[in-house]
């Protein structure tokens, strides 16, 4: 069985998947404007309503070398920060890498 493999920017995954909002936690991260936050948490409660989820709708959150940050399509363990669960389904058989733009450190700006 052959995986499609699929690079998308973050302006590109915001257009094309919708995220369930975090109704467990109310001060989740990854919000946009004056929503409540969409990432899960790696444990508790939170990880628990993920695995409920069918995986073709979750997202990890993974830390890359350096400042680098990246969503990844599917429920995975490495280097995982938090989880997104999308309304839209990911393909079968297609692994999504999405690379998040990074902000400067405080300490590194003028």
């Amino acid at each position: 069985m052959t995986e499609t493999f699929i690079e998308m920017t973050e302006d590109e995954f915001e257009k094309r998947f919708e995220l369930v909002t975090n109704h467990i936690d109310p001060s989740a991260g990854w919000a946009y404007g004056d929503s409540n936050g969409c990432l899960f948490e790696t444990y508790g409660e939170e990880f628990a309503f993920v695995k409920q989820a069918d995986p073709r709708q979750v997202w990890t959150l993974t830390d890359g070398e350096g400042d680098s940050m990246y969503l990844i399509s599917g429920v995975h363990f490495v280097n995982r920060v938090g989880y997104l669960i999308s309304r839209n389904l990911i393909p079968d058989n297609t692994i999504v890498i999405v690379t998040l733009e990074t902000q400067p450190d405080d300490e590194s700006s003028p």
